[in-house]
C-alpha cells in the first residue's frame, strides 16, 4: 500500500479509548474492539498519524455508539457506527446529524442511517478479515462439534442455539456443542412449565461453555476443532464471527439479510423482521429466526456436512482476497485523503 509523507493526523474516540484495556480476546468477539485494531494498522500503513482524543488533530473519527462521540472544536466530524436494527435511539438524531459524515459498517446498516437521518451521504466501510484465519479441512472423527460465540449478547440468540441442539441431540455422545462466552453465559436448560433447571453444561455433558478469556492463537484453534457455525443472530453491524468462521473453511449456519458476504454463507436460516424482542437495546425491527427453522438446517449441515464443507473450503481464498483489511479499505482511504486536501490540511 502506497504510504504518504504529508502529516495527516486523525483522532479517534469512542471504542478506540478502550483499546488498551480489553482482554486478549475481545478483538475477536467484540466488534468495535476487531474493527478498531485493523482500522488503526491499516491507517498507519497509509500513512495516517492515529491518536486518542488529540484536539490537535484536523479530522475526528468517533467509533460507537454516537454518545461516545468526542468531538474537539471545528475538527472535521466522522461517526463511524454499526447498527442492527431498523430504528436509532432517540438521542442519536441531534448527535449524528451534526456529523460532517457518517459511516456505516454495511451496506443495510447504511440503509437504515439514511431512512432515519434522512441524508443519503452514507459512506459504507465495510471491514475485513486478518489471514492468519487460515483454512481447515476437518474430519468429523467420533464427535461433530457445533460452535456458538457471542453470548452473553441477547441478539446473538445462544438460548436458541442451547434449546434446539438440546432438542436434536440431547446427551448423545457423537455431538457436541462449543458456547464461547465473553466472560458469562446467560443460557439455561428450561423446564415444561418455565423453570431453571439449571446451566446446559451441568444438564448435558455433550455441551461445554467456555466462557475465559483465550488467546487470538487459541479461537482460531477452537475454530478449527468445530465443525459448523450456528449464528441465528437477529441483526450484525458487523457480522466479524461468521465471517472468521467462512474464513477457515467452517460451513455456517447463519442469518443472511445484514451481511455483506451474504452469498458466501453456506446455509442462510430463514428470517423475517419482526418487532423486536429486546426493545431497550435495539428498537424496531431485528430478524426473527424459528427454532424448527433452527433445527432444519443443524440436520442439514450433519446429513450434508462433507459437501457443504468442500464448498466451504473452496470459497476461502475469495474470502481472504475480497475481506482483506488493506483492500476493503482503499475506498475510505481515498476519502480521508480527499478531506485533507480539499481542506488545505496538506503540509
Amino acid at each position: 500500500m502506497q504510504c504518504y509523507t504529508f502529516d495527516m493526523q486523525i483522532s479517534f474516540s469512542g471504542s478506540a479509548e478502550d483499546l488498551k484495556l480489553l482482554s486478549e480476546d475481545s478483538k475477536d468477539i467484540v466488534g468495535y474492539s476487531n474493527a478498531t485494531s485493523n482500522i488503526f494498522d491499516v491507517f498507519s500503513r497509509a500513512g495516517f498519524d492515529c491518536k486518542i482524543k488529540d484536539s490537535k488533530s484536523p479530522v475526528a473519527i468517533g467509533m460507537g455508539y454516537p454518545i461516545d462521540y468526542k468531538f474537539i472544536g471545528d475538527q472535521y466530524r466522522i461517526g463511524y457506527t454499526a447498527w442492527e436494527s431498523t430504528k436509532l435511539h432517540p438521542e442519536w438524531y441531534h448527535i449524528m446529524s451534526r456529523c460532517d459524515e457518517v459511516w456505516a459498517t454495511s451496506s443495510w446498516t447504511a440503509r437504515v442511517f439514511s431512512r432515519q437521518l434522512g441524508r443519503d451521504d452514507i459512506h459504507v466501510y465495510s471491514h475485513g478479515i486478518n489471514h492468519d484465519w487460515t483454512p481447515k479441512e476437518r474430519d468429523i472423527g467420533e464427535v461433530f462439534r457445533f460452535l456458538h460465540v457471542g453470548e452473553p449478547q441477547i441478539r446473538k440468540n445462544g438460548q436458541l442455539v442451547v434449546d434446539a441442539f438440546i432438542e436434536l441431540f440431547g446427551n448423545d455422545p457423537r455431538y457436541q456443542l462449543v458456547m464461547k462466552c465473553g466472560g458469562i453465559n446467560t443460557t439455561r436448560v428450561y423446564g415444561p412449565d418455565g423453570s431453571i433447571l439449571g446451566g446446559p453444561d451441568a444438564r448435558y455433558s455433550n455441551i461445554k461453555i467456555l466462557t475465559e478469556s483465550l488467546t487470538h492463537k487459541q479461537m482460531i484453534d477452537l475454530y478449527h476443532l468445530c465443525h459448523v457455525m450456528v449464528y441465528p443472530s437477529a441483526g450484525e453491524g458487523f457480522g466479524f464471527i461468521p465471517l472468521q468462521a467462512l474464513a477457515t473453511g467452517m460451513p455456517t449456519i447463519s442469518t443472511w439479510q445484514w451481511a455483506e458476504y451474504k452469498d458466501f454463507i453456506t446455509i442462510k436460516l430463514k428470517s423475517s423482521l419482526s418487532e423486536t424482542i429486546h426493545e431497550q437495546l435495539h428498537p424496531g425491527l431485528t430478524y426473527d429466526v424459528d427454532k424448527e427453522e433452527l433445527k432444519r438446517t443443524m440436520i442439514e449441515s450433519v446429513d450434508n456436512y462433507k459437501i457443504l464443507h468442500k464448498d466451504a473450503l473452496k470459497n476461502v481464498n475469495k474470502i481472504h482476497e475480497q475481506y482483506d483489511w488493506d483492500y476493503v479499505s482503499k475506498p475510505t482511504l481515498e476519502r480521508l485523503k480527499k478531506i485533507f486536501k480539499n481542506r488545505g490540511f496538506r503540509n
